[in-house]
């Protein structure tokens, strides 16, 4: 195989992974004039008739623009619904990186004495890295394949395997892997509920460590069906799956 048929072999699948792996816009676009019409409600301080059909976008469409995420929240705050509208700032925070919204949420946070909302150049790497996955997977499988062509390309010219390449492509292959399988949840999440149990052990038999309000910003460690381990304080608890909302939207 020569050297032009091994670069159209390149070319021919570098394609073939940007057209597979691409993220599109959801075939389930919201419809305009749901947007529009929520848009006036909104304008027309109609609050409540206005989230109906913010909500009903957000939930089937999964597609939502960064201003309704502001007024949604806007409207929670409004209805002193605190631990929804620290919710939809998380969610605009992620897509926008303003300082505004985070300083917005850290008040509201302190207002109410909910835990969890200290931002730090840590948190601000996780949200952009969570920001840019598809494109970090994309550059990752681009490379990984790169570094696999120049293996065969000089192994067909040297009859030898490069040490070196050969490393490099075995470390981008892990990274890869393991990007694609264990780095796409986001681990940040808010208790929902009120009264919430915070369990030394997955169960409802073990002792208690705390009983929370809803609103906190926790970090999940771990979940299967029905617990989530969490880290509250400097403290390792259990909580019920379905007394968190994910920040992973």
């Amino acid at each position: 195989m020569n050297k032009s048929q091994n670069l159209l072999r390149f070319l021919f699948l570098f394609f073939l992974i940007l057209l597979i792996f691409t993220p599109y816009e959801s075939l389930k676009a919201a419809p305009k004039e749901d947007h529009a019409f929520a848009d006036s409600l909104f304008e027309a301080k109609m609050y409540t008739q206005s989230y109906e059909i913010y909500e009903n976008i957000f939930l089937s469409n999964k597609k939502t623009s960064r201003a309704m995420l502001l007024k949604m929240a806007f409207i929670k705050e409004g209805l002193e619904e605190y631990s929804d509208a620290l919710y939809f700032l998380n969610l605009y925070y992620k897509k926008t990186y303003n300082k505004r919204v985070l300083k917005k949420m850290e008040n509201l946070a302190e207002a109410h004495q909910l835990i969890g909302y200290e931002y730090d150049d840590a948190e601000f790497f996780l949200n952009l890295y969570h920001h840019f996955y598809n494109q970090i997977i994309i550059a990752l499988m681009v490379i990984t394949l790169f570094i696999f062509s120049l293996i065969l390309y000089y192994k067909q010219q040297s009859k030898k395997t490069p040490v070196l390449s050969s490393v490099i492509f075995t470390l981008f292959l892990i990274a890869l892997i393991y990007v694609n399988n264990f780095g796409r949840e986001y681990p940040k999440a808010i208790i929902e509920r009120d009264h919430a149990y915070l369990m030394h052990g997955p169960s409802a038999g073990a002792d208690v460590l705390d009983i929370v309000g809803k609103g906190h910003r926790v970090e999940v460690l771990k979940s299967n069906d029905i617990w989530s381990k969490i880290s509250w304080g400097s403290h390792i608890a259990y909580i019920r799956k379905n007394s968190l909302k994910m920040l992973d939207y």
